[in-house]
């Protein structure tokens, strides 16, 4: 309590200090540089060092010091504002928020620097802001924002506004994403205390604005938000707290570090939430939005896993849900003669025209759906409705391969697992749609090949309970051609899953194999 007190009266009290001593330097500086050098950053290391707090710095060799850049970082702490002042070498200007900027004896002394304060209820007074930073830039300083707009109360990265982001189109200078890692283990969000320990700050890349417009703002938070994940996930994303433990339990944390990483199906590390990681997997993903997709279909018996036959199937995909398929090329020995009789209403010799919600509630292109360029928010609501608990999320092994899981443990349990090198997907299970036996789905995502700017599994072996054993590969695929939406018969599909009946089980074998005979006809033809 005493160090609490004290720690926060020192800070108040250089504060004033500072924010005293800025304001007199001002009155010989107009642009706010020596503001920024002699005063901020000597304030900010001096709190860094009363505080007992060491800030681990990488990647300051991307830096360009001459060069006036737009600095976005992540926020987890009031710390981070010391941080970055102490270990950034760049006459920068923060966009803080209002209310700052108005403190007595502070708000001047920040002002007289050349920081922008923005009104974040206000979106008159943000735009009025936002070009108040594109002078600053024009006049040769870099201007640092926090895209996320507040601090985090758990450290993962939140939420981006557009402001920043149209701030840098607009000026065309480079993003340089800065990532921090822990800091809000320091000091976090709602309260004063203050921790002894140590936090990250990695510098990436500059992220270069050429020929990027408006339109492509979307893209532009993806990429820098992928930039900063990647450079949280590498620093740890766990800049710990000084622990003042003895050898003794040190030695017990590595057993017992040890004997976890030694169990089967477990891993440690960063774990991400579960939006992170499918905004990681998207970025795989991101250019699809229409796929046409040459693949041949082996069908296999699922006693011995031969090839018992072998279509040819053409697939059209187009984003949010809209699927085609025509079977292209069959078996000669499959039996046709239930095919109606050329020139009747449908034709089926040669090809089969149907709409995959049709067919078991869309479960053939389940998985394609998942890896198309959807929304975050769209592919989230997806694997909910196939029931997938986004609540649960761990790490596992698939085939030695290390894994992310998102769903809960257990074969019976629909899930998805990504690799946690490459954020591709390893295997994705669920409950069909109008599933009347809830069998769970079985997608594996054997192999991949580059497609446009990104991934697609061109091996995908398909099963439901072992019944029905399929086996994909894509033989040509066409990213984004234009396809009209009429092209595409759309139906809504139904997210509910009837129950079973209890009085059902006497004919449940009958109504499977029933049910196995439909689907075959109706995809391949009778």
């Amino acid at each position: 309590m005493i160090r609490y007190i004290s720690l926060n009266a020192f800070i108040a009290v250089w504060t004033i200090i500072m924010s005293t001593w800025g304001i007199m330097i001002s009155m010989v500086d107009k642009t706010g540089r020596k503001v920024h050098f002699y005063c901020a950053v000597p304030w900010a290391k001096l709190i860094l060092r009363v505080c007992g707090i060491r800030v681990r710095v990488s990647g300051l060799g991307n830096l360009d010091t001459e060069v006036p850049r737009i600095y976005m970082t992540n926020h987890q702490s009031f710390f981070d504002i010391f941080a970055l002042l102490a270990c950034l070498p760049v006459n920068f200007k923060f966009i803080l928020k209002q209310e700052l900027m108005n403190l007595p004896v502070f708000g001047p002394a920040t002002r007289r620097a050349g920081y922008i304060g923005i009104e974040r209820d206000d979106p008159r007074k943000a735009v009025k802001s936002m070009n108040q930073a594109a002078e600053r830039i024009k006049n040769g300083a870099s201007v640092l924002i926090f895209p996320e707009g507040t601090r985090s109360p758990d450290g993962r990265l939140g939420q981006f506004k557009k402001g920043g982001f149209s701030l840098a189109v607009k000026s065309g200078c480079d993003i340089v994403p800065v990532a921090i890692s822990g800091s809000y283990r320091i000091a976090p969000k709602g309260s004063l205390r203050i921790k002894k320990g140590s936090f990250s700050l990695s510098i990436g890349k500059p992220i270069s604005l050429a020929n990027h417009t408006k339109r492509k703002i979307p893209q532009l938070m993806d990429q820098v938000k992928e930039a900063m994940l990647r450079q949280m996930e590498k620093s740890g994303s766990t800049a710990g707290v000084r622990a003042n433990a003895s050898f003794k339990k040190v030695g017990m944390i590595l057993f017992v570090t040890s004997f976890l990483l030694a169990m089967p199906g477990s891993s440690s590390g960063y774990l991400m939430p579960v939006d992170q990681l499918i905004d990681k997997m998207r970025g795989k993903f991101s250019s699809f939005k229409t796929l046409i997709i040459d693949q041949s279909i082996h069908v296999l018996d699922p006693q011995d896993r031969e090839t018992t036959m072998v279509f040819q199937e053409k697939t059209w995909l187009k984003s949010p849900g809209y699927c085609r398929s025509e079977i292209t090329g069959r078996p000669e020995n499959l039996d046709m003669a239930a095919a109606p009789a050329p020139g009747g209403p449908s034709q089926r010799e040669g090809q089969v025209a149907y709409e995959v919600a049709e067919l078991q509630g869309n479960s053939d292109t389940a998985f394609r759906r998942l890896l198309m360029a959807n929304s975050r928010d769209t592919i989230m609501t997806f694997l909910a409705q196939m029931g997938v608990n986004l609540e649960s999320v761990g790490f596992t092994r698939l085939d030695g391969i290390i894994a992310y899981r998102v769903g809960d443990k257990g074969p019976e349990s629909p899930k998805l697992l990504i690799n946690k090198e490459s954020f591709l997907p390893l295997l994705f299970s669920y409950v069909p749609l109008r599933s009347s036996n809830q069998d769970l789905a079985i997608v594996r995502f054997d192999n991949y090949k580059q497609v446009d700017s990104g991934w697609y599994p061109y091996e995908i072996d398909y099963s439901v309970e072992k019944e029905r054993v399929e086996r994909y590969f894509v033989l040509n695929i066409s990213v984004n051609p234009p396809i009209a939406a009429s092209f595409f018969r759309f139906k809504t599909e139904r997210t509910a899953i009837p129950q079973r009946s209890e009085n059902d089980q006497d004919g449940q074998q009958d109504e499977r194999l029933k049910e196995v005979i439909r689907v075959l006809k109706e995809k391949y033809g009778n």
